[in-house]
């Protein structure tokens, strides 16, 4: 009573005790409450897989190339060239991008950027190499990678008999066992079509330069060819990569695949080009594909000394030649005013490849048509 009475002199004790100590108590279990939500919340598994398929994800690194160039491009534009909503269905789709390492950034970042695996296969140069790149991402998921590597690559077992081996053996949570098995097969099925379309396409291949009587250059691959058949081959001479800052990463594997190549077709060629090795070095078969090629088009764009070399070499046979560049390119010759030269649209957005495309086959047709002119690249340089 004495410490009650000496703390009511002081002012400190204004209510009864036992009131006290039980909203004392009170607080404390609401605490207590509050950090097991918080440790629930916390311990809720997290998925170890992608949410949507290869096939889907890839659909992200599409548009930017087709839409917006290979350049980064914000979310708001990506749901619009998508045609769908911004909420979670456009998250996880731009999470599971990032997670193949098709792209940089999701749906909450300011831009979504290609990344290196969906550069290899939105710009591929042939059919080994796209596969190559969805490979590489399906193995860049660490669970997809182990599942695979235990069961040696074969089809898993019935769902009913992998649960329990999901947990064992791969710490997946129950939550995620339909799901995985869904994701996971899906993608195998996915790359087994892409192999057996590229076996296919390979053997038809063999099959047309057989047919043809024309021998093919290891190094060189067919870019595409028209649906009649031809004989006609066009040799693409142009840069491997980019060396100034004027243009983008990859702007000429666009414009290989999304200019040259459709023009190319249209103008009844058979479009190849030499295998990217990584490296500008050129190559004793690129020599010959130089000189067995019915027409040769050559991109000037960036005044590229290999590519300068192969025209010299081609000149020097006169043999048919198509001279192209990215407009606003810098003349290189003196006699540029006599040479015929298309200068497309660098911007390559689909309303100036529309243009672009037909007026290129049309110069492709021009060339070859007029490959007996007395006024050859070869005549006008050396003046006879």
């Amino acid at each position: 009573m004495e410490r009650e009475d000496m703390h009511r002199q002081l002012g400190i004790l204004d209510e009864n005790p036992k009131e006290i100590d039980q909203e004392e108590q009170e607080e404390s279990e609401e605490q207590q409450n509050s950090a097991e939500k918080r440790r629930r919340k916390n311990s809720k598994p997290k998925r170890p897989f992608p949410t949507y398929l290869l096939e889907d994800a890839i659909k992200i690194p599409q548009v930017i190339r087709q839409f917006n160039g290979g350049n980064a491009w914000s979310p708001d534009d990506i749901v619009k060239a998508l045609e769908m909503g911004k909420g979670n269905n456009f998250y996880y789709l731009t999470a599971s991008s990032r997670d193949y390492g098709f792209t940089e950034g999701t749906s909450s970042t300011q831009k979504i950027a290609l990344a290196s695996i969906g550069k290899s296969i939105v710009y591929a140069r042939s059919a080994e190499e796209e596969i190559n790149g969805y490979r590489q991402a399906f193995f860049r998921i660490p669970l997809f990678k182990t599942v695979h590597e235990y069961y040696d690559g074969r089809t898993l077992p019935q769902i009913t008999y992998l649960k329990n081996t999901l947990i064992t053996e791969f710490n997946i949570d129950e939550e995620f066992h339909d799901d995985f098995y869904k994701v996971y097969q899906a993608n195998l099925n996915f790359l087994s079509k892409l192999e057996e379309t590229t076996q296919n396409k390979s053997s038809r291949v063999e099959r047309v330069e057989i047919s043809t009587n024309k021998e093919h250059s290891a190094d060189a691959f067919i870019l595409g060819e028209p649906e009649e058949k031809t004989t006609l081959v066009a040799f693409v001479a142009m840069p491997f990569s980019e060396k100034t800052a004027e243009y983008p990463e990859s702007f000429f594997d666009e414009v290989l695949t999304q200019l040259i190549t459709p023009a190319a077709i249209q103008a009844g060629f058979k479009a190849e080009t030499a295998k990217k090795k990584g490296s500008d070095v050129i190559q004793s078969t690129i020599i010959n594909d130089l000189s067995k090629a019915d027409l040769v088009i050559v991109d000037l764009t960036e005044h590229n000394p290999n590519v300068l070399f192969e025209l010299g070499r081609r000149m020097a046979l006169d043999k048919p030649i198509a001279l192209i560049r990215a407009l606003g390119t810098k003349s290189i010759f003196d006699v540029d005013h006599m040479l015929r030269v298309y200068d497309y649209n660098p911007r390559l957005w689909r309303s100036s490849l529309e243009q672009d495309i037909p007026a290129l086959a049309d110069h492709i047709k021009a060339s070859w048509d007029n490959r007996d002119s007395e006024k050859s690249y070869a005549k006008i340089l050396t003046d006879k």
